[in-house]
């Protein structure tokens, strides 16, 4: 089908050349990587050490599974790693994929037989419309939930990662999680496009009930 509106195919291609020319789509193409957001992971774990003595990890918002697949590459003492997405996910061997919302009791009843995890990690992003205002109030919301799933499914001493939009006021969510972590700080990765407004929550350490 041709579009008629010259100016949006200007852009489309504009993008499309930008996109292929882009030094982390070429390099996850050679790395057999699914996604460039391979390369935000790598960065945030080798900054902050993620994967130090954790053997269970939880993707949220996997799909197309970059993220995963990271995991299970730098992860050398991971033993399980679950990936949940409401998308569709060709799997990965030796990672248990579920097209599922991390939010239902669907989700609760499957990950009841996993016990707690070492590392929850979350690239998850709503569906967005363009409306900044609208925007961010559907990040700061899903920011939320997952902080608020992480405190439920992490053990003590247990990290979390999870994206939002940098556009609004998230200081009610920092000072929840200064409360469960030990450090909290944001980081925004040199993978992670200029022009992008995303940054990661990185919470480390979660505090166990005594302390």
């Amino acid at each position: 089908m041709k579009i008629k509106n010259k100016s949006f195919s200007d852009k489309s291609k504009k993008w499309l050349k930008r996109h292929l020319e882009d030094e982390y789509v070429i390099k996850s193409s050679k790395d057999n990587f699914r996604s460039r957001a391979a390369y935000k992971l790598i960065e945030i774990i080798e900054k902050y050490r993620l994967l130090d003595g954790s053997e269970k990890a939880l993707d949220i918002g996997s799909a197309p599974g970059s993220w995963s697949e990271v995991l299970k590459s730098r992860g050398k003492n991971l033993k399980k790693i679950v990936a949940l997405d409401l998308l569709d996910m060709n799997p990965i061997r030796n990672v248990d994929v579920y097209k599922v919302d991390f939010l239902s009791d669907k989700c609760s009843k499957i990950l009841a037989k996993y016990d707690k995890f070492d590392l929850i990690v979350s690239d998850i992003s709503p569906n967005l419309s363009g409306n900044r205002s609208s925007d961010f109030l559907l990040s700061l919301e899903l920011l939320e939930n997952v902080v608020d799933f992480a405190l439920k499914e992490l053990k003590p001493g247990g990290n979390m990662v999870s994206k939002y939009f940098r556009s609004g006021d998230i200081s009610e969510v920092i000072l929840t999680c200064k409360k469960h972590f030990k450090k909290v700080t944001t980081f925004k990765p040199k993978s992670s496009r200029k022009e992008s407004s995303e940054i990661y929550l990185v919470c480390l350490e979660k505090k166990s009930p005594i302390d």
